[in-house]
């Protein structure tokens, strides 16, 4: 009597089982690393859009005083540009300036939100 001998030719069920387990971990990963990096950039294109318009209403309120006749092109109007008061003049030893700081707030009505900065403005002197 032959004994033969004992050759396998697949996988076995548990093999297999654990294959499958091992790959959907893999690709579970795989997923909620592209799910979390497209969350990501969309936050990140929003945070653009809000710093690009913010941005250019500061711009628009520094150059506001000089530049009167320019027209605001911006599409969103969320932000409004108000004028405070004319800041303090230093103690000058020279001739008057024609020019003061003003101080001025950009002010977003919707998320209460308030950006202070301070422009140099041009004042109306006697001849």
């Amino acid at each position: 009597m032959r004994h033969r001998p004992n050759t396998q030719t697949g996988f076995t069920l548990l093999e297999v089982i654990v294959a499958l387990t091992i790959t959907g971990f893999i690709l579970g990963s795989l997923f909620s690393l592209v799910g979390g990096s497209k969350q990501l950039s969309w936050r990140s294109e929003e945070s653009l859009i809000q710093a690009t318009r913010v941005r250019a209403m500061t711009n628009f309120a520094l150059l506001e005083n000089e530049f009167a006749e320019v027209e605001l092109i911006l599409q969103d109007d969320s932000y409004q540009i108000r004028p405070l008061e004319i800041l303090e003049d230093p103690e000058r030893k020279t001739q008057a300036s024609v020019h003061a700081l003003q101080a001025y707030e950009i002010v977003n009505q919707e998320s209460d939100e308030i950006i202070p900065g301070s422009r140099w403005v041009q004042l109306e002197l006697p001849q």
